[in-house]
């Protein structure tokens, strides 16, 4: 219930009833004065005290992401990465049911580029946000939005978060983030398709062991259903290809593998 209220808020917060566009920006001459005050703005609603003013907060980043897709310099770029950065490490720790300022942030810094990708990277990793089902709505929110920079020097850690991960949603969570990497240099498309087929496979065949008390295949199903169709939506953007089950991926992958693809 969380997830689906999170995902509709920023839907609508930072969507702003609009398609975010696909095209990166043209850089805007000079400083924006309101990306210096709505960042000031941020850094107070983060410190708040009594952590009542997170919907300003969210209001802000709102601003700061439009301001992102219409094109800012690159020192303002950088610094409303250093402030979303801010949003995530600094103030009191909000409730994990209460995350709309972090979650706000995660989203923003997928258009933010390398400096975005950092900071997300840092933030998953970071043990202010434990490793606990409680959690993981926001760490997902943390690699979809990493996904989002198309970053490729971050598709190695992805792709191990989808194949190493044992928590379902993050597995699920990582490899929806890989299918940003459509327009990816070949090999590293290559290597993310691999990884992704073999650890599917590997799933599959523990999944077919279910017996009485064989609690490894029960996980097993549980994780398949979780990542599936999002992997495999990935696999058909990465290849260009459109298939459904493991055993005809396997087929193609093993047939062009060495070849080249589109």
């Amino acid at each position: 219930m969380i997830r689906v209220a999170l995902n509709a808020l920023f839907a609508l917060a930072l969507l702003g009833g609009a398609p975010l566009s696909s095209q990166t920006p043209a850089p805007a001459k000079g400083p924006d004065k309101e990306v210096a005050e709505k960042i000031v703005l941020l850094k107070e609603c983060v410190m708040d005290k009594k952590m009542a003013r997170d919907a300003e907060g969210v209001a802000a980043i709102d601003v700061l992401v439009q301001k992102l897709q219409a094109g800012v310099e690159d020192k303002d770029r950088l610094a409303i990465a250093k402030a979303l950065d801010g949003a995530l490490t600094q103030g009191k720790l909000r409730p994990h049911d209460n995350i709309s300022l972090y979650s706000a942030a995660a989203v923003a810094l997928g258009y933010c580029g390398l400096d975005g990708a950092k900071v997300l990277k840092a933030a998953y990793e970071n043990k202010r946000y434990p490793k606990r089902k409680e959690w993981a709505p926001l760490r997902e929110f943390f690699l979809r939005s990493l996904g989002k920079t198309k970053e490729e020097s971050m598709a190695k850690f992805l792709t191990e978060e989808a194949v190493n991960n044992t928590e379902a949603a993050l597995m699920a969570a990582a490899g929806e983030a890989l299918g940003n990497y459509e327009e990816a240099k070949e090999a590293v498309r290559k290597e993310i398709v691999s990884d992704l087929i073999k650890k599917w496979g590997e799933e599959e065949e523990l999944a077919s062991q279910l017996g009485s008390g064989n609690m490894q295949a029960l996980n097993a199903k549980d994780r398949l259903s979780a990542f599936l169709d999002k992997w495999n939506a990935t696999l058909a953007k990465l290849t260009r290809q459109n298939f459904k089950k493991h055993l005809e991926w396997q087929s193609w992958h093993n047939k062009n593998r060495n070849a080249s693809w589109q």
